[in-house]
């Protein structure tokens, strides 16, 4: 799927949107912290009837520097305009469904497929933010589980869709890695990687963060093996792989390594404003899974700081329910406005 052009919009006197121009930015906090939030803001917040307003609140509330938008095909655009309401002004770069949000200056900014980046200035060090939103079809991790992978048809599995599958759960992992390749997800982190090595190479840090609608090998591990529905599966998922691999440090298992203590599991989140029919996908299973992520690329980059992002509740077999994990809660609002849970990551950019 190819994603739409960059566009960017500024606030205009009465708060109205211009076309062709940025937001200008504020004061930025201290160039040394960086606050990271991803969020995935479910279908640009229209879900819930305050959406762009909470999503605001979160924004304000968390201190968020540097915000990785994914679902925000309207969202990032009227989220800065409503910062600009409240005396908050923020670079904003949007492309189709995926945005960013900066509080420091923006040297300039790209639409590649799948995600957007910016470069950003802070206090004259050079960094490079990507917001990604992947491929949500193909869920291999919903075969352990028993459901279809959301396959299109006439590819494997197709016939499923995403209902319960008749024979029960697949645990060949061949099969399920074979159904996660198609999905492209790992294809597109390997282009990102390609983009991130001349980014590298002209002296920038890197940020990548957003929803990748796939599970972490840091997960899928023998201590996680019978948990979760995993039914038995231990699996290093390709996409994480390859960012592993490529020396991208995931910020909450870097952090919090214990996948069963800690899973930090951000889909699907409980909401207590929707009926939990739209919460999940396989009603029968546990499919909690963590596919919200925040990853960093330099030595200059030393993470303080790392929590999940809204509430305690997760939804299990159709059920709402409230997690017992010693993960590390940063903030539970009230009221929240996605499906996902998400995850803020405190930085120190040094020299």
């Amino acid at each position: 799927m190819r994603r739409s052009d960059l566009g960017s919009t500024r606030a205009g006197a009465d708060g109205a949107l211009e076309a062709g121009s940025e937001f200008s930015a504020a004061a930025a906090p201290e160039a040394h912290e960086i606050r990271v939030l991803a969020l995935n803001t479910w279908h640009s917040g229209s879900k819930i009837s305050t959406g762009i307003q909470l999503i605001t609140d979160l924004i304000i509330s968390t201190q968020a520097s540097i915000v990785l938008l994914s679902e925000a095909t309207e969202a990032t655009t009227a989220v800065a305009a409503e910062l600009v309401r409240r005396g908050r002004e923020f670079n904003a770069i949007a492309s189709h469904d995926t945005g960013i949000l900066s509080v420091f200056p923006v040297q300039d900014s790209a639409d590649l497929q799948w995600m957007v980046k910016a470069r950003l200035n802070i206090g004259g060090k050079r960094l490079t933010a990507y917001s990604v939103h992947l491929e949500y079809r193909w869920y291999a991790s919903n075969l352990s589980r028993g459901y279809g992978p959301g396959v299109p048809a006439p590819g494997e599995f197709a016939e499923h869709e995403w209902n319960k599958l008749p024979d029960g759960p697949v645990t060949d992992l061949a099969v399920i890695q074979r159904i996660n390749a198609a999905s492209g997800r790992p294809e597109v982190i390997s282009n990102f990687l390609a983009d991130a090595k001349t980014e590298i190479a002209d002296g920038s840090s890197i940020i990548m963060g957003g929803d990748l609608n796939e599970p972490s090998l840091l997960d899928w591990t023998p201590a996680t093996a019978q948990l979760f529905d995993h039914n038995g599966v231990v699996s290093a998922w390709e996409t994480t792989r390859r960012l592993q691999e490529a020396g991208f440090i995931d910020a909450y298992r870097s952090m919090y390594p214990d996948p069963a203590t800690h899973p930090g599991l951000t889909w699907p989140s409980d909401n207590v404003d929707v009926d939990v029919s739209e919460l999940a996908w396989a009603p029968e299973a546990d499919e909690r899974d963590r596919v919200d992520y925040i990853f960093a690329y330099g030595a200059a980059l030393r993470l303080s700081a790392v929590g999940v992002i809204g509430p305690r509740g997760s939804i299990v077999r159709g059920t709402r329910l409230q997690e017992t994990t010693q993960d590390n809660f940063a903030a539970s609002p009230a009221q929240w406005v996605s499906d996902h849970k998400g995850i803020l990551a405190t930085y120190q950019l040094t020299d």
